[in-house]
């Protein structure tokens, strides 16, 4: 492979593999998410790559739905 291909490419590998990484940390921590299916997220996360990642923070729900009120 080419190193210019490696050096345009690693730094967007990277960025999949962190947004991916904080995507799933977001999940773990969420009581409740759109569509009531974590399992669903979690693979949408994992096999979607960068698009599946960013389709969760887009379409996650309200921000305020893992908030308890005891």
């Amino acid at each position: 492979m080419p190193d210019g291909l490696l050096a345009v490419l690693a730094p967007v590998l990277v960025l999949q593999l962190s947004l991916q990484a904080i995507a799933l940390i977001n999940l773990s921590k969420r009581h409740k998410v759109r569509f009531d299916n974590k399992w669903t997220w979690v693979l949408i996360i994992a096999l979607g790559g960068l698009l599946g990642a960013s389709a969760y923070f887009l379409f996650r729900g309200d921000d305020d739905v893992d908030i308890r009120e005891d």
